[in-house]
């Protein structure tokens, strides 16, 4: 299972699309690449991390052979409730300036990381999509409901998965697949 730094750095490389929209904010105001270079420099460093944590979720988590899958849904449409914090630095551009208002900023950032953090979503991370992974809800031959974090897709009831555990109701796929 992931410890509570991992999670978090799960959620901060979720925040890294805010940090290229300010970038990109910055840009077409025509302010200086000192400007924006930094934040498209720190979202590149985020979509690399999201990436080692997961890497090394797979590689290091304990194993837990055969997962069978009875039902899936696919859940890769929740990853749109977080639009909306990926839009807040085009909402107002006045009260959205990172480098005016920082206190703000810094507010609404801390606030959307700690809802993430608490609600357990850190899986519905936009990066992770892009690197290619997708998210199902899968119910198990036990009855009970997981989460899976997939670079393959689900096509038929009944797979067994090898899979690492996330957290209590995550499970990251590792690769092996069974009939």
């Amino acid at each position: 299972m992931l410890n509570w730094f991992a999670r978090f750095l799960l959620v901060a490389t979720s925040l890294s699309p805010i940090l290229g929209a300010v970038a990109i904010r910055q840009y077409s105001r025509g302010d200086p690449w000192t400007t924006w270079a930094p934040w498209v420099s720190s979202a590149i460093i985020l979509v690399g991390l999201c990436w080692l944590v997961l890497v090394f979720a797979a590689k290091n988590n304990e194993k837990q052979d055969g997962l069978k899958v009875d039902d899936f849904e696919s859940n890769d449409k929740d990853v749109l409730a977080f639009l909306l914090a990926y839009l807040l630095p085009f909402i107002s551009a006045d009260s959205m300036d990172f480098e005016k208002n920082w206190m703000v900023s810094s507010y609404i950032l801390v606030i959307i990381v700690l809802v993430v953090t608490h609600a357990g979503a850190f899986h519905f991370n936009p990066v992770m999509g892009l690197l290619g992974y997708h998210f199902y809800g899968v119910r198990l031959s036990d009855g009970t409901s997981r989460t899976l974090i997939t670079r393959h897709a689900l096509r038929k009831r009944g797979q067994t998965i090898d899979v690492v555990e996330l957290n209590e109701t995550i499970n990251l796929e590792t690769g092996g697949r069974g009939a």
